[in-house]
């Protein structure tokens, strides 16, 4: 019996892996602090798409947490849509080749600091592959905000 358990579970890793290195367009989200003039807590959000083999017709879906604003400004790539009311940020591509890469990033803040683990929900991608429409997710992006200690306090005035 353990023999066959052994077998079955060497073909699951193989099945597994193979779907994993068969995806054609991988996502990866981050997070980084960045030090904003009013004081508000604000976070660089930069999602990366990167094409393993030619895709078409992507649109990356990013959707905001609550208690946090937007900021109007963008990087390079700036959102096809702009959904306030179910708070979705939607950019367009038309085609990516083998091997490139775009990245989409926008600025997020609240006047309300945060403590302990911030956490985004992951973004999807839809794309268009060999007449075929397929999905994927990213990772979900977590920052960890520390407590400001009194030091810090008495530095600022």
């Amino acid at each position: 019996l353990f023999p066959l358990l052994l077998i079955l579970l060497i073909i699951a890793i193989v099945i597994i892996a193979k779907q994993y290195t068969a995806s054609n367009l991988e996502l990866k989200k981050s997070i980084n602090f960045v030090k904003a003039k009013g004081g508000e807590f604000a976070l660089k959000v930069s999602v990366i798409l990167k094409a393993k083999k030619h895709v078409d017709n992507i649109t990356l879906i990013d959707r905001l947490p609550p208690l946090v604003t937007l900021y109007e400004k963008f990087g390079v790539e700036k959102p096809a849509r702009i959904d306030t009311k179910l708070r979705r940020l939607e950019w367009s591509f038309a085609s990516l080749e083998a091997g490139e890469t775009r990245t989409a990033s926008y600025i997020i803040y609240s006047k309300i600091g945060i403590m302990g683990k911030f956490s985004l929900p992951p973004s999807t991608a839809v794309f268009e592959k060999n007449g075929k429409m397929h999905e994927t997710e990213s990772n979900r992006a977590f920052f960890v905000a520390e407590p400001r200690s009194a030091k810090d306090f008495q530095n600022e005035f």
